[in-house]
């Protein structure tokens, strides 16, 4: 595989995951202006293919464009119904935590109700957050090891990884490489699979099971 192509890929990564982090992110009315107007699904079809993941793109974009021509204020006030229920019901009985502790925390089967800050799952994101030069938004309100805090990391990261090899800068190119493989290795990998794949059993036919086969998609694609 030429630099170019290599460069290509790490650019698709990046800019799949800040789809992602957006999609999982609360939702707004530039989310769903995007379903609605198709801009949403052509741009992930774009991000997949120069990703690598050619197999996929059509099939992912097709179902991302369900929602063309809907009533986007019909559609944003659904999305932030469904997206309270899934990840936002409060009392402890949140079907799905969107925070990486607090939902193997249920996942493991331990006991009370999970923390959201300062744990050791939180602590070790920010310290790879830090180290690689980032600060979490809103860290003292919002937990830095949500579902969008960690896909905007990936894309961030991704984005370093395409310009260090678009300058050929060997030393960069294998530090970049590092801090991506061990940040998916120790916390990427080892919940968003199973919070994508919980997702898409209870949110059926909505937009939210089409976002989750998108981060399937771009999680298993290999730059």
């Amino acid at each position: 595989m030429g630099r170019e192509e290599v460069v290509k890929r790490a650019v698709g990564k990046a800019d799949a995951f800040e789809l992602l982090s957006c999609a999982f992110a609360y939702p707004d009315e530039r989310l769903a202006q995007g379903l609605v107007d198709g801009s949403f699904a052509d741009d992930a079809r774009a991000c997949l293919l120069d990703a690598g993941a050619d197999p996929a793109a059509d099939s992912t974009a097709e179902a991302l464009a369900a929602w063309r021509d809907a009533s986007a204020a019909d559609l944003l006030a659904d999305m932030r119904i469904v997206y309270s229920r899934l990840y936002l019901a409060p009392g402890g009985h949140t079907p799905i935590f969107p925070y990486e502790s607090a939902f193997l925390h249920v996942e493991r089967g331990m006991k009370g109700v999970p923390a959201l800050f300062r744990t050791p799952v939180t602590l070790d994101v920010e310290r790879l957050m830090r180290e690689a030069g980032v600060v979490a938004k809103n860290a003292r309100k919002e937990p830095c090891d949500s579902v969008f805090e960690e896909f905007e990391f990936l894309s961030y990261l991704y984005a370093k990884l395409a310009d260090a090899l678009n300058c050929d800068d060997a030393e960069a190119v294998a530090a970049w490489t590092e801090r991506i493989q061990t940040f998916e290795r120790e916390h990427a990998q080892a919940w968003l699979p199973a919070f994508m794949q919980r997702t898409q059993e209870l949110a059926a036919e909505k937009p939210y099971c089409a976002f989750a086969a998108l981060a399937l998609t771009v999680m298993e694609v290999h730059s």
